[in-house]
């Protein structure tokens, strides 16, 4: 593999530079490989990250280079990858633990029934933060793979304190018909990616023809429309399935290009290996690349839906 390598000093006495350069480094993900080496593996995008680094360090009276080198050997690589893997453990731990201590304090409430107007915005102010944080998480968890079961099961438990009652989220995926969810307006989170991006594919094509998108701050989304991949929504991550396999099993979607087209979104999204499909690195390649550089949310959906139909018509031959 080829990885990147952050050497630095920071010679201000100033704690608060100091604490300023340490938080950026921890944004980008990096792991401590020596002292005052940071190590990520290679990507352009990450390379980026270094070099802003690199201009906060230089601001701060210090000095920054970032070599690029692959590891001697697979050894090497695997030792690397258990720095990454033992990093996010560790911040996945303590999520669940300030997951868990707001659940408790949510639950005591209700069990007094004495939670004020105060207490729920501080609640979900809280929720929200954990959210942030999970988010952070999941964006820097490189070789860790599908994300622990216990932290997905806490964090749909406090969402489910939040939601409203049609949005609760099932221990189960219920079957629904196209025909009742035409003409709908539909939201999720900004930024779209993979699974939000192919989630929307989906609805349009396959659900809702005349679906009409909303993105924008998960907090932020509009009453009156249908969330999907989101914390509390119905249409969202379930056990081991992404959103877009959630809506393919919601609606009965059981086209066999669907069913390839979902293996592939699975892999990128969950990064667990679980179908092992060929196809997973170049679609994430050209979704992020599109994202990269178009930053509407709707011109993206309509680049990204035009590949989407192509693979769908590839496969659906090959089917045939």
């Amino acid at each position: 593999m080829k990885w990147l390598f952050l050497v630095h000093q920071v010679y201000t006495p100033n704690s608060k530079e100091r604490v300023k350069v340490w938080r950026a480094i921890k944004k980008t993900g990096a792991v401590l490989y020596r002292n005052s080496v940071y190590v990520l593996p290679y990507s352009k995008e990450r390379l980026e990250d270094f070099q802003w680094v690199c201009q906060q360090i230089n601001d701060s009276k210090g000095e920054a280079s970032i070599f690029i080198s692959n590891a001697e050997s697979g050894k090497e690589d695997r030792t690397l990858e258990a720095l990454f893997r033992k990093a996010r453990a560790e911040d996945y731990a303590s999520l669940v633990a300030a997951a868990g201590h707001l659940l408790r304090r949510i639950n005591a409430a209700r069990n007094r029934r004495r939670t004020t107007d105060g207490q729920r915005d501080a609640f979900h102010k809280e929720y929200r933060q954990i959210r942030e944080a999970f988010e952070d998480i999941r964006k820097i968890d490189f070789f860790s793979g599908s994300i622990p079961k216990g932290v997905i099961q806490i964090m749909e438990d406090i969402s489910a304190r939040f939601a409203s009652p049609e949005h609760v989220v099932s221990s189960f995926v219920k079957n629904y018909s196209p025909k009742d969810f035409r003409k709908r307006l539909w939201a999720t989170r900004e930024g779209i990616h993979i699974d939000r991006l192919c989630s929307a594919w989906l609805i349009r094509r396959f659900i809702d023809p005349s679906a009409k998108f909303v993105f924008g701050a998960e907090d932020a989304l509009p009453p009156n429309a249908i969330p999907f991949d989101v914390f509390g929504a119905e249409f969202g991550h379930h056990g081991e399935d992404c959103t877009f396999e959630t809506l393919a099993k919601a609606f009965r979607i059981r086209d066999t290009a669907i069913k390839q087209i979902a293996e592939i979104i699975h892999d990128i999204d969950l990064k667990d290996h679980k179908f092992g499909r060929s196809e997973a690195n170049g679609l994430d390649l050209v979704i992020r690349s599109l994202a990269d550089s178009i930053h509407d949310d709707h011109k993206l959906l309509e680049i990204g839906s035009s590949i989407l139909d192509g693979l769908y018509q590839s496969f659906s031959k090959q089917s045939r």
